[in-house]
């Protein structure tokens, strides 16, 4: 069976990922995002409300059934990550849970700051093991029933998805994924001794919107040399650890520089334009 997980085949293979954010519920931008091909998409539950009716309705969204048929491939194109409501910190089980039962392919984690938070993310998000499995520990606290919902949506059987649903590369054949956004000053500081200590993290994501905040500067994210040192940092750090790294891109100037720096995984916030507008004030001199 060819991967489920299209970012995780993508990494195997050498080749970035490009992807996009959507708000949970916005139907629309995810009908764009999963037309223009992208080979993800994060829904942002973070910032537009706890709504899991919203957000089983938001991944049916993604499905193409002509890209379906064409490749084949139950290959999720793009592949449905979902933004957290609670950030790391909080350790909320239960919200990961519900998460991944309506489908999502993996969970973005806010503000991982500490190894306590991202073995809690770790846990949380696995199923505990067969015995024997190399890969037993830490052992997983997701609570497991007949997943009719994500079992459907994957279009796989239960057995099956009760042993692919694991955490990739922790399990190499595990098809989900496990991002955290390091965006505090204090996450970036702490961000060896997770990747040392906690293994399950499949991707890491330098987020320097907050971290800019944090660190005092008021959102400027992409000016200010200070931020950009610290999300250079964390690539390195990443690196250092054989861990992707992911950050977002608004223009081709920026896709080639992070690629040549070398982030694996990039976000693109595609801009809404009003040109007719803008033009027809400039020709009436408004």
């Amino acid at each position: 069976m060819a991967r489920l997980n299209r970012v995780i085949d993508l990494l195997e293979r050498g080749k970035p990922a490009v992807g996009t954010w959507a708000n949970n519920g916005n139907l629309d931008d995810l009908a764009f995002a999963t037309d223009a091909g992208y080979d993800y998409v994060f829904i942002d539950n973070e910032h537009t409300g706890l709504d899991f009716p919203t957000l089983r309705l938001s991944l049916q969204a993604l499905l193409n059934r002509r890209r379906i048929a064409d490749s084949g491939s139950l290959q999720a194109h793009p592949t449905p990550f979902v933004r957290m409501t609670p950030n790391a910190r909080e350790q909320n089980q239960w919200i990961i849970k519900h998460t991944l039962d309506l489908g999502a392919y993996g969970i973005v984690i806010p503000v991982l700051d500490s190894v306590e938070a991202a073995e809690a993310a770790v846990v949380a998000s696995r199923y505990p093991q067969r015995q024997g499995a190399p890969d037993m520990l830490p052992k997983g606290e997701r609570g497991w029933h007949p997943h009719d919902v994500a079992v459907r949506y994957w279009g796989i059987t239960v057995e099956e998805y009760t042993d692919m649903s694991d955490l990739w590369p922790l399990d190499p054949d595990g098809e989900m994924l496990l991002i955290g956004i390091i965006e505090t000053v204090q996450g970036a500081r702490n961000l060896p001794d997770i990747l040392k200590n906690v293994k399950g993290i499949g991707a890491i994501m330098a987020g320097a919107g907050d971290l800019s905040v944090d660190m005092g500067l008021g959102g400027n994210a992409t000016e200010d040399p200070d931020v950009q040192e610290m999300v250079l940092r964390t690539l390195k750090v990443c690196q250092e650890y054989g861990v992707p790294c992911a950050t977002g891109v608004r223009t081709k100037e920026d896709v080639e520089r992070r690629l040549e720096q070398g982030f694996q995984i990039l976000t693109d916030m595609p801009a809404k334009s009003a040109s007719v507008l803008d033009h027809c004030r400039a020709v009436a001199g408004a």
